[in-house]
């Protein structure tokens, strides 16, 4: 009735930047997840993980439990991961080392519930949760986040999205009204197509106020991954762009190799163009072990 799994990551960078030179070599996150299932019906999931050999020391990063109705539809409750995004949360679900340009709007994980309802070809997803950003306990302003996600051939996943949070003193800023906050949002769209040793993927999103008032924007994601067992590669490139004149356009080019089954080498190159804030050159090379 018990299933665990995780995985140990470390790895080595070289930043070039025109500010200067950055050298890092880390042992990046290691992680246990916990599968529990001990009746019909019902399980549960926690995942415990350090991240960076943290102060904090190892935490609780999801807890949650799940009730299954039959007829597709599943119901949970506890500390989750936003459904929203393309890109994984966890290095053992990413096609390369590093996470794209886009991933300044992406939820992370929150408190709260949840409903789905798998119709065959897709599924239907609604939460309410503490805050989509913040995750802060507070259910003063709880964030809705729905989803929904199309799998209309073989191979090919639609998915729509959206997320909210309102924020109130702490990065509270005026708007035109003269009224205090902002409300944090994205609206999000991605499609995957998987055939043989291709995996291709598109991510476009609308951000709403993701750096406070007049930080509108909008940003995207291309992805090929050519898989050929034990060796790939994965070719991405990704901007955003927001209205307070940030920016970043990236390209990512990651050959990998799996040593072994458990066993994985993730090579890298990325260049960043972030306008007017400068240029960055970033070669990575990254061990994971998955248990």
């Amino acid at each position: 009735k018990l299933k665990v799994d995780g995985f140990l990551d470390m790895s080595g960078t070289y930043r070039d930047a025109d500010d200067g030179e950055t050298k890092t070599m880390s042992f990046d996150q290691w992680e246990i997840d916990l599968h529990l299932a001990p009746v019909d019906h019902v399980s549960a999931r926690v995942d415990i993980n350090d991240v960076n050999a943290s102060d904090e020391g190892a935490v609780v990063e999801q807890a949650f439990i799940v009730y299954d109705f039959e007829q597709g539809i599943t119901a949970k409750a506890g500390k989750f991961l936003s459904a929203l995004g393309y890109e994984g949360a966890e290095p053992t679900l990413l096609y390369q080392y590093s996470v794209s340009a886009t991933i300044i709007g992406y939820p992370g994980y929150s408190s709260g519930a949840g409903a789905k309802y798998d119709f065959g070809a897709g599924s239907i997803y609604a939460a309410v949760v503490d805050g989509s950003y913040s995750g802060d306990s507070d259910a003063e302003n709880v964030s809705p986040e729905v989803q929904l996600l199309f799998k209309p051939v073989e191979g090919l996943t639609l998915q729509a999205g959206y997320a909210s949070e309102d924020y109130d003193d702490i990065l509270a800023t005026e708007d035109e009204d003269g009224a205090e906050g902002f409300t944090r949002a994205i609206g999000n769209f991605w499609a995957e197509y998987k055939t043989g040793i291709i995996t291709a993927a598109a991510e476009y999103k609308l951000l709403y106020e993701q750096q406070g008032a007049d930080s509108d924007g909008e940003g995207y994601l291309v992805m090929l991954n050519l898989d050929w067992g034990k060796p790939a590669i994965t070719f991405r490139h990704s901007a955003v762009e927001l209205d307070n004149d940030y920016e970043d356009t990236e390209f990512t080019i990651a050959p990998n190799y799996q040593v072994a089954e458990p066993l994985s080498l993730v090579f890298e190159y990325r260049h960043d163009d972030f306008g007017d804030a400068g240029n960055v050159d970033t070669f990575a090379t990254e061990l994971i072990y998955v248990y």
